[in-house]
């Protein structure tokens, strides 16, 4: 857990870094991705300090990881809506679609978590097929948005998107195989698991981002190929 802290904390100083050099117009992807990794860092901070978990039966469940992705994901997501659409303001339906399939996903994993006996697999599959969808649209709708932005934009995106579907798609099988689930493997190697997971879907794909200041600049100076509608 003090691993993850300091990773997130480093992670959210470096993001406050290359903020104050981000190009106009584009300081709203560096404030977003700030805030992930600032929740992220509180969050580990929390777990580190022997807070954030309680007992479930007879094993430890960290409900913070479930607070930390209640307010991440839905960043993250945001993140990749706002790279993908040329004119967010036109597809709030779609953005906000996206958003509560994810918080739907998150909550029911919650209660996936902290229930005992065999109905948490239930829960969990429901969590999952969630999931599923989510990414659907992900893969779907803002990728073929991306489309109309600039060649740019529309790598970085890419990159992004597939990033974001390899990693989430490996949380619930994390689940299944960690104290949550089956309990296959121990509980130190699924906070290392998850551990893995985090820094690499909230700080990886945040330097990948903002450290790609020629393709954000291509979106603040309306570098798109054609008008983007989803609707």
């Amino acid at each position: 857990m003090s691993i993850g802290a300091l990773g997130m904390l480093v992670g959210a100083v470096s993001f406050a870094y290359l903020g104050t050099q981000a190009p106009q117009g584009t300081r709203h992807f560096y404030a977003i991705t700030f805030v992930i990794a600032l929740i992220a860092f509180l969050s580990y901070l929390v777990m580190a300090t022997g807070g954030g978990a309680t007992l479930v039966g007879d094993r430890v469940f960290y409900y913070a990881r479930y607070v930390d992705w209640v307010f991440t994901t839905p960043l993250l997501l945001l993140d990749l809506a706002l790279l993908a659409l040329a004119r967010p303001g036109r597809n709030v339906g779609l953005i906000v679609g996206i958003i509560v399939l994810d918080l739907f996903m998150i909550l029911t994993g919650l209660w996936a978590g902290a229930t005992e006996g065999a109905g948490r697999y239930f829960l969990w599959f429901i969590s999952t097929a969630a999931m599923v969808a989510l990414l659907y649209l992900v893969v779907t709708r803002l990728f073929a948005a991306a489309r109309t932005q600039s060649p740019g934009v529309q790598q970085v995106f890419r990159t992004l998107a597939i990033l974001t579907v390899v990693l989430w798609s490996l949380y619930p099988i994390v689940w299944l195989l960690g104290t949550e689930g089956f309990g296959t493997v121990g509980i130190t190697t699924e906070v290392a698991l998850f551990l893995v997971l985090d820094l690499s879907a909230k700080i990886g794909f945040g330097f990948l981002l903002l450290t790609n200041r020629q393709a954000l600049g291509e979106i603040s100076s309306g570098g798109a190929a054609r008008p983007a509608r989803v609707s």
